[in-house]
């Protein structure tokens, strides 16, 4: 069905990914800084406010929220408007949005350094920095997002509603659910086992409830509009939606195996681990059928590169998960350097590939101009890739190799003998045997961090600059394929 030509409001979708785009080359460039003066060079930079427990919350504060969700809202007012034939519901309750959660935000992780973030895995963001009410302000932005998206759905011209809707209805409860949980539900249980499970709750639905359905909304909306070819089949997309509403909620105790915890929990977060294979193989299955007799365009497209290559590192991931699940594995793979490896390709490699290319289609059409250079968007995409091998596969092999250092520790029938070994291998000897995997770490940041300094500088010279003369790029009105 072809839309007929509609005045949408793209300020509110300028608004939320320019800063984004920024604060992702924020975010790197201190994860790569860690990866140095953290592991390579400890402390070669010393200070208070530098140091690894001030510093990393700032990076994933960075990544997490004032890059990636805020790029996925960004696409949200982008995307949602035009799937339903009609303007956002309210600019003016847009623009409040944006306006309290780049003020809150950027006031809350950037207060990290001087120690006003909470314990809390991922739920850093302190109540309070002095006068302002971070979190609250956070909180109240968030459900103004919901409230004008709900409403933007439910003035919708257009009946049938596409998968990518059905996708952003769930993110925006799912999200909801998981931020009150992790955020203030975190506080409200007795301390104890309870509250840390409570904690890996929502440590792993920020993934799986959070920042998955926005990823998959933004892939379904996005690889037929690249590719302009309907997506392979809506029922398919509708089993994978409803596979994770049942599935994902049940699973962050995998993160804490063979802790004092009933097992029992353990065995459901194992299960449902494992039951996570439906809806990862319907996704997958469907965005390569939806190109399948297209292939082409994977040639002539960096934006269907990121969101291919993206839809094959989220079944890797989503392989990981699962295997990491079970107790033998976890045995050796919990608490090393291949649950960071696992984070890491979720959050990167997968749903910011997928956000990446969202902004490759959605920049030149809200700008009215080709996008700058293709040349530049092909290297992106190929140092990103080439980045990404020696980055996630030093925490992959690396954390497995940890795993595997540490369990000799466990060897023997006694005491006795568990602590000779702990004499002969030294817990610091296994942090010395890492140094090479963490080098090639900070490698494949580098140069991460120089191909996302090219995509700046891309959408930079896209937003700013004319088109050049000899660009033979043009711009369509947009067709929404239902």
């Amino acid at each position: 069905m072809e839309q007929t030509k509609i005045q949408f409001e793209d300020r509110p979708v300028k608004l939320m990914l320019y800063p984004a785009i920024l604060f992702m080359i924020m975010g790197m460039f201190v994860g790569v800084f860690m990866a140095f003066n953290t592991f390579l060079f400890p402390d070669y930079f010393s200070g208070e406010y530098i140091h690894f427990g001030r510093v990393r919350p700032v990076h994933v504060g960075t990544v997490t929220l004032l890059w990636l969700l805020s790029a996925d809202i960004g696409l949200l007012y982008y995307f949602v408007p035009r799937l339903c034939g009609v303007p956002i519901w309210s600019p003016k309750i847009a623009y409040v949005s944006i306006a309290l959660w780049w003020f809150s935000l950027v006031i809350g992780i950037g207060s990290y350094p001087w120690g006003t973030n909470f314990g809390w895995e991922y739920a850093e963001l302190p109540d309070w920095v002095t006068l302002v009410p971070v979190k609250y302000l956070t909180t109240i932005a968030w459900i103004l997002v919901v409230i004008n998206m709900f409403m933007t759905i439910a003035t919708r011209k257009y009946e049938k509603m596409y998968v990518s809707l059905w996708y952003t209805m769930g993110t925006l409860i799912w999200t909801s659910f998981t931020f009150i949980t992790g955020s203030y539900g975190v506080n409200w249980v007795p301390e104890g086992i309870s509250r840390v499970n409570v904690s890996f709750f929502y440590i792993h639905n920020l993934v799986g409830l959070v920042f998955t359905p926005m990823g998959l909304a933004t892939a379904y909306y996005f690889l037929p509009k690249l590719a302009n070819t309907p997506i392979y089949s809506h029922r398919l997309s509708m089993v994978g939606f409803w596979a994770i509403a049942f599935v994902y909620s049940w699973i962050g105790a995998h993160h804490i195996m063979h802790g004092p915890m009933s097992q029992w929990l353990q065995t459901t977060a194992v299960v449902f681990s494992m039951w996570l294979f439906i809806p990862v193989w319907t996704v997958v299955y469907n965005l390569f059928a939806t190109l399948k007799g297209h292939w082409a365009a994977y040639v002539q497209s960096a934006p269907i590169r990121f969101l291919m290559m993206g839809n094959i590192f989220y079944l890797l991931t989503c392989i990981q998960g699962p295997l990491m699940a079970l107790r033998n594995v976890n045995e050796i793979t919990s608490k090393t350097d291949w649950v960071i490896g696992h984070s890491h390709i979720s959050l990167f490699a997968t749903f910011t590939f997928f956000a990446i290319a969202g902004i490759y289609q959605a920049i030149p059409v809200i700008t009215k101009k080709p996008l700058w250079s293709n040349r530049l968007a092909d290297w992106h995409f190929n140092l990103n890739l080439i980045g990404s091998v020696p980055f996630l596969l030093a925490l992959w092999l690396g954390g497995f190799w940890q795993g595997m250092l540490w369990a000799t520790w466990a060897n023997g029938t006694s005491f006795a003998e568990f602590h000779n070994n702990l004499a002969l291998l030294p817990f610091l000897d296994t942090i010395a045997d890492m140094h090479y995997f963490w080098l090639f770490r900070g490698i494949g940041g580098i140069i991460i961090l120089i191909a996302n300094t090219i995509f700046v500088v891309n959408i930079f010279n896209t937003i700013v600059l004319k088109p050049a003369k000899t660009e033979v790029n043009q711009l369509q009105e947009e067709k929404v394929i239902i």
